[in-house]
């Protein structure tokens, strides 16, 4: 299985290599004399996911040397290289996640990857050089705003692929570039794509078709003969011969859900199932925006942002890859108490355990030590635990009043 403890060593070697400095610095002369905050030392203040007001966690970061240093030279210090070291990061733990070595070991459903694609906006700092990059929402698109979109494999909790574009890239365009990089990691043919309203259209359709395996969830109004149709299963064709499934079914809640996909081996009923285990990505979205607190960028450039997106996507399966190992242990721990439900690793408790050590076994030349540290962060996981309750789709959603997505006590850097 793939461990925490892989996870690091790849990490290391990437975040140590002489390469990644002369590939993201803008000048071959930044990083070259010895200041308070060499190249290295600034990529473990990055990844050590203090959320604190960037003085605070300046001030904490260099409180045992003694010294200081200010937000505004910590920003100076950002802008003289890349995202490049955290998006070689991120790669790195996704192939070696996806190898012949381990891939392997990793869950399917119905022997297959459920692979869900979903995009969030995201607001950026009131800046207008950003909002003219990336667009903008709100009165008059005075709100700079990106689009993020992300590929996430619900039966691993990986995501495993990822994407930051202005907002005139539409969510069918990241759907098409997602398909094209998971299959470079894995066989489409082993994989089902689920997507929500909105993605389905004539030419995703098809490129599904093709390639894998959909699950496309329709509006009302996408198709006459669609729309027609009674509840349950049905086998049509549309767009001049392409053949479809159809599956319509009630939720609790009175509304009339309607599916299609190209899946024609499977059961009616697995289908509510299987759909439903698209709401994950919208909880990765949540640990993304909230926990990690990727909107709390650490600076007002397009690059420092860039930066801080695949810090967020790398943390965010280095924390998935410490639940899923937590996880085992929890399970045999408990294997004989009879419990009601199964229990899992608390996400907020295992967020902040990587939060205080992650950074330091990742730049600990001892391995020893980073054995150590990594185990501490394991057993503090296993004793905070929340049950596993069944989701059947039956609980209430609410739409969300405030004006502001991300409100203010959710913020821990304001």
């Amino acid at each position: 299985m793939f461990s925490m403890i892989i996870a690091i060593g790849i990490s290391a070697s990437i975040l140590r290599a002489k390469a990644t400095l002369d590939e993201s610095r803008f000048k071959p002369e930044y990083f070259t004399r010895n200041r308070k905050m060499p190249f290295e030392k600034l990529l473990k203040f990055m990844l050590s996911m203090n959320k604190t007001s960037t003085q605070n966690a300046l001030n904490k970061f260099f409180e045992k040397e003694g010294i200081t240093m200010s937000q505004q030279a910590l920003s100076k210090a950002r802008n003289k290289f890349d995202h490049t070291p955290f998006l070689k990061l991120y790669n790195a733990i996704r192939e070696a996640y996806y190898s012949s070595e381990y891939i392997v070991t990793l869950d399917k459903l119905h022997n297959k990857f459920i692979i869900a694609i979903d995009g969030s906006d995201t607001s950026l700092p009131n800046l207008p050089g950003l909002r003219d990059k990336f667009g903008g929402t709100g009165a008059k698109a005075s709100s700079p705003t990106a689009r993020m979109s992300i590929a996430y494999d619900v039966t691993n909790d990986f995501i495993i692929d990822a994407d930051f574009s202005p907002l005139t890239v539409s969510e069918r365009t990241h759907a098409k570039n997602h398909l094209e990089k998971v299959g470079n990691l894995i066989d489409l043919k082993e994989a089902i794509f689920i997507m929500d309203r909105g993605y389905a259209s004539e030419e995703l359709i098809r490129l599904f078709s093709e390639k894998s395996n959909y699950l496309f969830r329709i509006r009302n109004k996408f198709n006459v003969e669609i729309d027609n149709l009674p509840l349950g299963s049905h086998i049509l064709k549309i767009y001049n011969g392409l053949k479809v499934r159809i599956i319509k079914f009630t939720l609790p809640s009175g509304e009339i859900e309607t599916l299609m996909t190209n899946l024609f081996e499977l059961n009616e009923p697995e289908f509510k199932e299987l759909y439903f285990k698209r709401w994950s990505v919208e909880v990765k979205f949540d640990i993304v925006k909230n926990k990690l607190e990727m909107p709390c960028f650490g600076g007002f450039t397009e690059n420092i942002i860039m930066q801080d997106f695949w810090i967020s996507m790398y943390l965010a399966n280095i924390a998935a890859i410490a639940k899923r190992e937590a996880d085992l242990e929890i399970k045999e721990q408990r294997k004989d108490k009879n419990n009601k439900y199964e229990y899992q690793a608390n996400v907020n408790t295992l967020i902040g355990s990587l939060r205080d050590r992650f950074a330091t076994a990742v730049f600990s030349r001892n391995p020893f030590h980073r054995v150590k540290v990594l185990k501490r962060v394991i057993t503090e996981i296993q004793h905070s635990v929340v049950p596993i309750r069944p989701d059947d789709g039956s609980t209430p959603r609410y739409e969300n009043t405030r004006k502001s997505k991300f409100h203010y006590n959710k913020r821990s850097n304001l």
